[in-house]
């Protein structure tokens, strides 16, 4: 299949070498040209500008966040450039404001667009392993699935709608930061009163929390591993997306609330660049601990 590839962050970089090992032909974009030239090394064709990647049967966007979107996609009317056979398939994380009005976008200029979200880090979406949550037409998502097959290990539709796959990756996320806080909290608790953090951690997910979340997250916090692939910075993104989208819906979130401040506070301590899981160092040294 001949796919665009827009945006060529940690992510979308290791989403599109998995699309090339898999025979795609791929067309790239990226802001800064300097991430799109290992691609051009492994077969991928560098257009000079985004609306390049357009004369595709699928173009995949995988931009950082809404003002990357509002950049290079609404700000490039993009929408309005595409062929009418092609499909806008946006797997990136963006607000659900965003995600209803790309919708409408697409809807307004009769152009095909699905929604897809991912979960995991960069080395999942190297090995084919991502979470897929898509929503949008039929049509549209039956284009896609060659790709999702690719790029995840599952994949999940959740209706016709593009944004309720937005609401369910603003929503996962949400939970994803109570379990890191939650762990940081836990841990700290019981290395003040003298267990060691090692064993602890080795009880917990022998027992009731044996899940990968709380298996990653949790080995990093024992290990005092904070190289990031996903930074405390992102993770309070994702606290505020929620936030946002609970103002929206109505919907009160005040653990939400408690985590934003969190988050702020452990920033202002220099933690915002390292991985996310140093929420829990954080919250030791602010328990007294080193």
């Amino acid at each position: 299949m001949k796919v665009g590839f827009i945006g060529l962050g940690q992510m979308g970089r290791a989403m599109a070498e998995r699309l090339l090992e898999a025979g795609h032909e791929l067309v790239v974009y990226n802001r800064s040209a300097e991430a799109a030239r290992g691609l051009a090394d492994k077969g991928a064709t560098v257009a000079g500008e985004a609306s390049g990647a357009l004369d595709t049967e699928v173009v995949v966007t995988m931009l950082s966040d809404d003002a990357a979107i509002e950049a290079v996609w609404i700000g490039g009317e993009l929408v309005k450039r595409m062929t009418p056979s092609c499909v806008h398939l946006n797997m990136a994380t963006v607000s659900l404001a965003m995600g209803k009005r790309l919708a409408q976008m697409h809807k307004d200029a009769g152009s095909q667009y699905v929604s897809a979200p991912v979960f995991g880090r960069p080395n999942a979406a190297a090995a084919g392993q991502l979470d897929i949550v898509a929503a949008g037409a039929g049509v549209a998502l039956e284009r896609c699935k060659p790709l999702f097959a690719v790029l995840g290990k599952q994949s999940f539709i959740i209706g016709a709608e593009p944004w309720l796959a937005n609401i369910v990756k603003i929503a996962r996320n949400f939970l994803l930061a109570t379990v890191v806080e939650s762990l940081g909290e836990a841990f700290a608790l019981v290395r003040k009163s003298g267990v060691e953090p090692a064993l602890f951690f080795k009880i917990i997910t022998a027992t009731s929390f044996n899940a990968p979340v709380y298996k990653s997250y949790g080995q990093r916090m024992v290990e005092k591993d904070f190289e990031p692939t996903f930074a405390l910075n992102l993770g309070l993104k994702d606290v505020m997306l929620a936030l946002d989208a609970g103002a929206a819906t109505g919907v009160p979130l005040p653990t939400a609330d408690l985590m934003r401040e969190r988050h702020i506070d452990a920033i202002a301590a220099g933690f915002g660049e390292k991985d996310w899981a140093a929420l829990g160092e954080y919250i030791a040294q602010n328990a007294g601990l080193r």
